[in-house]
């Protein structure tokens, strides 16, 4: 889960979407008057790829069935973990650092548990098997050492012995951060927030690392929705060639990378749409919390439209 966070030093590094955008991270709302097309529009030459077997696209999110899968409940235990902290940028241990859990797709109320990272960053508390969670990291604000990293619908699988062990929670550096602007001329909005993740298709393992190239979904285009419905105005979106951002490159290229970046606080949809037999339809879709001046990955898996694929170990046989 942490190979789309290396995407964020060099956010919001051009054009979004459509190519509307100025490089200041403002919208140019001229180019069009339908706020859908600035982020959603595909040439039709564009051929979305990937493998869609079994799931049926529809043309918006209430109207599309859903895949859904069948989750053992004598995989759902609660477990200890061990994990460690770890910076996004050197992978170098992040001690102090606070990590909030909650039982949930999103963040709600107050955290389920709260535990600290003591020295090489290790932290230890408990969580539940085959069950969504979301997690978040932070460190001393007085400090401003690092900005507050969310990962929504993370789920670890089944395990044997009753510890979850190798669990790992980024945390993203001030420093690193600081580079957006100072790299690319670009203003972060420190009232907004930045969404991150990569696009998979059906047939991807949700266990397997986002750095395995396995069912990445090519020439998709995705769009951001807020708590109301609307499309924010101050949305940028930037998509990456060999996961380095391109600042010509208007759809998810092999390495499935996107960024949607001054986006407001909130609980937001992300929405991944591409072209299937000539038709633009919906591919699947994520639901987020954001928090001003933070950091939220999530990654979208086509024919789920909440952004929650469970482990092959948690999911009954069919």
């Amino acid at each position: 889960m942490r190979a789309p966070l290396v995407l964020l030093t060099l956010v919001a590094c051009g054009p979004a979407g459509g190519g509307d955008n100025p490089t200041d991270g403002t919208t140019d709302t001229t180019g069009t008057a339908d706020p859908f097309a600035r982020f959603i529009n595909l040439d039709p030459s564009v051929t979305t790829t990937g493998d869609f077997s079994g799931f049926t696209p529809g043309t918006d999110w209430a109207s599309t069935a859903w895949l859904e899968q069948s989750v053992d409940g004598t995989k759902v235990a609660s477990a200890d973990l061990e994990g460690v902290v770890l910076d996004f940028e050197n992978d170098t241990p992040v001690e102090g650092a606070t990590l909030n859990l909650w039982d949930s797709d999103l963040v709600s109320g107050t955290p389920d548990r709260v535990a600290s990272s003591v020295l090489d960053g290790i932290v230890s508390t408990t969580a539940s098997t085959c069950a969504p969670l979301t997690y978040k990291v932070s460190t001393d604000p007085v400090l401003a050492e690092t900005k507050t990293t969310f990962e929504a619908h993370q789920i670890y699988p089944a395990v044997e012995g009753g510890t979850i062990t190798g669990a790992e929670f980024t945390s993203v550096s001030t420093t690193t951060y600081q580079l957006i602007p100072t790299l690319l001329g670009v203003s972060i909005d420190p009232d907004k927030a930045i969404v991150a993740g990569t696009a998979f298709d059906v047939a991807r393992l949700a266990e397997l690392p986002s750095d395995d190239n396995t069912g990445k979904i090519e020439g998709a285009q995705v769009i951001v929705y807020d708590a109301e419905g609307n499309i924010p105005d101050s949305l940028a979106v930037n998509y990456f060639i060999e996961d380095f951002p391109d600042r010509d490159q208007l759809h998810t290229s092999a390495d499935g990378l996107w960024v949607a970046s001054n986006v407001p606080p909130g609980e937001l949809r992300v929405e991944l749409w591409g072209n299937l037999d000539g038709v633009l339809t919906l591919l699947g879709a994520t639901v987020v919390h954001s928090e001003a001046d933070s950091i939220n990955i999530s990654n979208i898996y086509a024919g789920y439209g909440e952004g929650v694929k469970f482990p092959s170990s948690c999911v009954t046989a069919p």
